[in-house]
Formats: C-alpha cells, structure tokens, sequence
C-alpha cells in the first residue's frame, strides 16, 4: 500500500516565473540606490545559478547562501522570501532536512512579522514535509494542522483540502485509520465542488485505503470507485496523475483480494504490471509485482511462481533503495516462508524490521516485531521493544486526534458563529427590507387613496357645476320664455306698439344666448361633433369661424370631466368674442402632443387691455377651470391687435 503525497512547492514548474520576479525586484531594489550595481548583478547571477540543474547541489546550495546573505543585507523582505524558500527547496533536495527546518523557521518568523498569510502557511507546508521526510511524524501533523487554521480562517477551500489530506496520510501511516478517515472526510467537505481534482482524488483514496485497514470493504470499494471516476477523461486524468489513476487501481486489487476475488485481483495486476508506465518506474512495478505475487501465492499456496515474482520484487526495491517497499516485500516473504521455512521467515521478517527502523516508521516496526514474535519466542529486550512502539503509537495518536479535535472543535464553533451571525444579520436585514415595504406600502395605499379622493372631488365639484349650470340655464330660459309669452299676448292687444316690440327682441335674444351657454351636451362618442357645432354656432355675416383638425384628437381617451372643462372654456371664449371682440375672422385650433392636448384661439377682434383682463371675471373663471384638470391657459391681447389664447391640458 501506498501512501498519497502531494509536493506543495513545485518549483521546476515556476523557477522562470521565479526568476522573472526577481530580477524585476532587482531593478526595483537597484531604482532605490540600495546596493551598488556590482552587487546587484552578483545576485541575480547567484540566484541563476542555484537553478542549473546541471550543477551540483553542493554548488547550487553554495550560490543560493551567497544570494540570500545579500538579501539580508538589502533589507528587502521579498528577495529574502525567495532565498528562504530557494535554499529549503535544495536542503530538502540535498535531503538535508534538519537544516531545512532550521531555514523554514526563519521564513516563518519573517511571515509572522510582517501577517503574510501566503508565506506563513508556505513556510508551515514546509515544515510538515520537511519533518514528515526527517520521519518525525507527530511534529508534521502539528505544522500542518497550524496551516490548517490559518487556511480555514483565510476560507482558502483549497488550501484547507491539502493540509488535510497530509494529516490524513500521517494518521495512515501511523495506523489510526479511524482518525484518517475522519480527517480525509473533512477535506472532501471542503475539496468537493472545487477544481482541485488531484487532492479530492487523494483523500477518497486514503479513506478507501483506510476502511481496507479495517476490513470494512463496500466502504473502501465505494471511496475507490470514487477516486477512479475523477479520471473520466483525458483532461481528468492528466489533472490526476495517470500514476494516481494506476495507484488506485491497484489499490481495488488489493480490495478485490481482501474480499476472496483472487481471479480478478490477478487480473486487474495483471494488467498493471504489463503497463508501459509502471513499467519505467523502478518502485511501482516492484509495489505491483510483489502485491501480484503475493495475491498469486494466497490463491494457491503450491504456486511456484510466486517465489520467483517476490525475489524479483525484492531485488528492485533493494536495488532503487526503496526502504517502505522493502518493508511490503520482506514481510510477504516471511508470510511466503512461514509454513515453508521458519528459518527463511525469521530472516525476512528481521529484515523488515531493520528497514522499518531505518524508515523510523512505528507502525511497520510493529508489524515487522509481529511476526518476529510469532517465529520465535520473545526476548526480553524485544518484548521491551514491542511494548515501547505500541505505546509511542498509541502516544502519537493520541496526541493527533487530540491536535485536530481541538482544531475541529475551533472550526464548527467559528462555522456555527459564522451561521448564526448570518442568520442574525440576514433577520436583520429582512425586517429591514419589511419595514421598508410596509412604509412604502403605506404611503403609496395612502397617495393613491389620497390622489382618488381629490379626483372624486374634483369629479364632483365639476358636475355639479355642469348640472348647475343646466339647471339655472333651464329655469331662465323657462321664466323669460313666460315673459315673452306674455309680451306676445300684449302684441295681440297692440300690435302697432314698438316698444312692445323691441322688448320682446331683447329678451328672446337674451334666452337664446343663456340657453346656448348653458344648456346639456353629451361627452361620449359624439362629443367632436357637438362641440365643433358649438364652435360653429357662433358664425355669423360678420364673423367667420375657422375650426382646425378638431379631428385629430382621440376624444375617447379623455375622461368626460375633461371635455366638459375644454366645452366650457372654449365657450366662455366665444362668448367674449360675440360681446366684446367683434371679430371678423375666429381660428381655433386642435392638436395632439406627446403629453396631451394643446387648443390655440385666436381672433381679429378689437383686442382688450391689460387691466381690463385682470378684472376680467370670465376669464379669471376660464382659468381656474383648466387648473382643476391639471392644465394651464395663457393668453395675450392689446387694444386694436386682437385677442390670443393657448390651452393646454394632459390626456
């Protein structure tokens, strides 16, 4: 079985980019006269240097401490950030790890100075790799989980994915699969939905690897599917890894093998170990071949191939120094041998554990001391030994679940503070928005009650005035059409009187002219009519009336208040052109704005004074008339220049 890894800092891939920013932070640092010329340019040749691959790590580390002690001295905080992690990066090449914590530390400290997040959790990746290679477990999982904080605090989703997917692979390695699963778990939460394809595939396939451990195989046969399906396609797969892909297949071997399915475990390793890219990586084909011939070997104990496949298994991984894998390979031979030769089983089952201690891995050194135990009888000093790994084990993994309980506990209490200062807010806002409504609501149930109430009135006030009107127009006309009668009946007894005959001329010319003014029209359909026979009644031998497209106004669209409003005003106008104006020509024009209606009257009478207008009741009267239907009436005269007027009114 192997472990998932993910190397945070992948440096060839960005070492121009690097390089790049760094000689821009060069002219940067050179436009402020902080160092001369001469050693600028040594810096940038330093730090070009420490990236020949073709150099020597010695020389590299060389030219990389030459650069960063210039750094030092330039103060610039960002050209030392990069000697920092340009000499980490080669120590760990170097495989000099202690010194590369040593350097990690100091860029961390410098981060912490300055609360750069991107460098504090650079600095602590760094450390948890760097003490995860130096085999002090315990001290990772603390650096990581520290990034781990940092990143949920920061909601780096992606971030936080990663840091726990190498908790997760240490809590494996130290054999608390419960612990990794439920770390893995927690990644997923945070990985899935992302791009970050790679990672979400590494923490399916520790919790798959993990529910193996424990025999608990739909689960790890579940978890694997899901790992496989990530790589669909060629874009997945090459996101993935198509060496992640191969892993996990022979991960679902190894499932299918647990559960009894020996033929199609073969199978599937089969496959595998014919395949062109396990074929060119030394370790993965050795991992295949062994777990091949191990399968073969459980599925006929007679097998004589299995022998052979297992030798060569061995013989690679001793040959590429591969020290876990010779760990697997020793103890499936001490399996292999164990009914067949105690001898041959002791040997490989003490070979690995002399490589689980050079790997100074806990949980291979128990295995490896349990199969010791059961090819001979113990010792005191190995009863001692086992005893001491099973409680540091068990001490390690106390203290990681202890770590991340802590953490996990932070994170659902911030998570749960989160939701609940979200909901608070969000009540907030929400009674906010209703308060809102409900004001405006009022206001506009309140404008438009308002605004109804004054256009009833206003609705009222001018058919009251029209039916007024009507009424006081009747009843004149009634009582002087009596007196006419009257005089009439005086003509009878006199006809030859012209008195009698003047006096009835001028009262039946004063009914006609009450009745004109006063009398009922109709305001629907025929209300164009009506009013251009109302304009046109008032044409005489003296005075012609010119009425102009009256036609082209959509009179069906105004309110009926409307048209008795412009049939009153118009006739007021008339009036005063009949009493006053003498007018000779009367033009009156109709026409439609975007915005309403506009009315030109215009005459050549003898025109009017400015006082006499302001005193004039009529028109005062005309005036407000139009206001009360939200319209304006301007007008302009002179003595001797005529009589003009404009009304102008909305639909």
């Amino acid at each position: 079985m192997k472990l998932w890894r993910v190397n945070f800092l992948s440096f060839r891939i960005v070492k121009g980019l690097i390089f790049g920013v760094i000689v821009f932070a060069f002219s940067q640092l050179n436009a402020q006269n902080s160092l001369p010329q001469r050693q600028l340019d040594n810096m940038t040749q330093n730090y070009t240097l420490s990236n020949v691959d073709s150099l020597s790590i010695d020389k590299r580390l060389y030219h990389v401490s030459s650069f960063l002690e210039s750094a030092f001295l330039s103060e610039k905080d960002s050209l030392i950030y990069k000697g920092l992690r340009q000499k980490t990066w080669l120590l760990s090449k170097a495989k000099q790890y202690d010194s590369a914590i040593v350097y990690s530390h100091q860029l961390y400290d410098l981060a912490r100075q300055n609360r750069d997040t991107f460098f504090i959790t650079n600095a602590l990746t760094k450390l948890g790799l760097y003490n995860k290679k130096n085999n002090d477990l315990a001290e990772s999982f603390k650096y990581y989980n520290e990034g781990f904080k940092i990143s949920r605090i920061i909601n780096d989703k992606v971030k936080i994915g990663r840091y726990l997917l190498q908790m997760a692979n240490i809590q494996t390695s130290l054999g608390d699969f419960s612990g990794s699963k439920t770390t893995a778990i927690d990644g997923v939460i945070y990985l899935e939905g992302t791009s970050d394809l790679k990672n979400l595939a590494g923490l399916y396939h520790i919790i798959s690897v993990a529910n193996r451990k424990q025999k608990n195989y739909k689960e790890a046969f579940k978890y694997n599917e899901k790992a496989l399906n990530l790589g669909k396609d060629s874009i997945s797969i090459k996101t993935i890894g198509t060496k992640n892909i191969l892993i996990f297949k022979n991960t679902k071997a190894l499932i299918l093998a647990n559960q009894g399915y020996y033929e199609e475990a073969i199978a599937m390793l089969n496959i595998l170990v014919s395949d062109p890219i396990v074929q060119q990586d030394k370790r993965e084909y050795a991992r295949v071949l062994s777990n091949l011939a191990y399968i073969q070997w459980l599925e006929d104990k007679e097998n004589k191939n299995s022998e052979t496949l297992l030798l060569t298994a061995l013989k690679i991984r001793t040959e590429s120094n591969d020290v876990i894998g010779l760990v697997t390979s020793n103890i499936h031979l001490s399996k292999y041998y164990f009914e067949k030769d105690k001898t041959k089983a002791l040997k490989y089952a003490e070979a690995a554990y002399y490589n689980a201690k050079q790997q100074h891995s806990l949980e291979l050194l128990l295995e490896a001391l349990g199969y010791i135990f059961k090819l001979k009888e113990k010792t005191n000093e190995e009863a001692k030994e086992y005893d001491r790994i099973h409680k540091k084990i068990q001490e390690v993994n106390q203290s990681n679940r202890e770590i991340y309980a802590v953490t996990r506990y932070e994170n659902d209490k911030l998570t749960n503070e989160n939701l609940i200062l979200k909901a608070e807010t969000a009540r907030k806002e929400r009674q906010q928005v209703i308060y809102l409504f409900s004001t405006l609501f009022v206001f506009l149930i309140g404008g438009v009650v308002f605004y109804l109430y004054r256009q009833r009135l206003r609705r009222e006030k001018i058919r009251e005035v029209y039916n007024a009107e009507a009424r006081i127009s009747k009843k004149l006309h009634d009582e002087l059409a009596n007196d006419v009668y009257q005089v009439m009946m005086q003509m009878q007894n006199d006809q030859n009187d012209p008195g009698v005959l003047d006096k009835l001329e001028e009262i039946y010319n004063t009914t006609r002219d009450i009745s004109r003014e006063h009398n009922s029209f109709k305001t629907g359909e025929e209300y164009a009519t009506e009013l251009n026979g109302m304009l046109s009644s008032y044409s005489t031998n003296g005075t012609k009336i010119i009425i102009k497209d009256i036609d082209e106004i959509n009179w069906q669209a105004i309110n009926p208040e409307k048209k008795i409003i412009v049939h009153r005003t118009l006739q007021e106008l008339m009036v005063n052109m009949k009493k006053h104006s003498h007018a000779e020509l009367v033009a009156i024009t109709f026409k439609k704005t975007p915005k309403g209606v506009v009315i030109t009257y215009a005459d050549t009478g003898v025109g009017v004074a400015a006082e006499e207008i302001i005193y004039s009741n009529g028109l005062q009267n005309t005036e407000n008339r139009i206001k009360t239907i939200g319209g304006s009436f301007i007008f302009d005269s002179a003595k001797g220049k005529g009589f003009k007027a404009k009304i102008n009114f909305p639909n």
